[in-house]
């Protein structure tokens, strides 16, 4: 396994990429966090979508909404901590495994923004995160020379 490069030959670019990866995994931290510390206004959102639903159902809905987020958020957090941490390596898959995976991330945000206001708050932010770390990734000359050289 290859060690990170040390952090003082780690472009600038690359190092705030890193940070803005950290910031993004505790939001797939907090997400579920909240929808869990909040199922009576979750409940109320599903009941709102699906008014036919009886009680039993709403709540069933909200159980599985909670634990499928935690699955997801929590499969994503893991992405994120792992490549923040090797990205230092200056490898390339790092560099193309962390574009894919945080513009995935801002298109399935779009369908957490159509199924729930309960993030509206922050999905702008986060999504404006993902895609400045995706930048800072590819386009300054440092960050490029620094995954080609690798």
């Amino acid at each position: 396994m290859e060690s990170p490069t040390p952090a003082s030959r780690i472009p600038a670019p690359i190092q705030s990429a890193r940070g803005l990866l950290v910031a993004v995994a505790i939001s797939h931290l907090v997400v579920p966090a909240v929808m869990a510390a909040k199922p009576d206004a979750l409940r109320a959102q599903i009941a709102a979508r699906h008014p036919g639903f009886p009680a039993a159902e709403v709540a069933r809905s909200a159980d599985i909404a909670v634990a499928s987020g935690a699955v997801f958020h929590g499969v994503l957090l893991v992405l994120c901590a792992l490549l923040a941490w090797k990205l230092a390596t200056g490898r390339p898959w790092t560099r193309r495994l962390a574009t894919v995976s945080q513009l995935l991330s801002v298109v399935f945000s779009a369908v957490s923004w159509s199924t729930s206001p309960m993030f509206h708050a922050v999905i702008p932010a986060v999504g404006a995160a993902q895609i400045l770390l995706v930048a800072l990734l590819w386009a300054p000359r440092t960050a490029r020379d620094f995954f080609a050289g690798r």
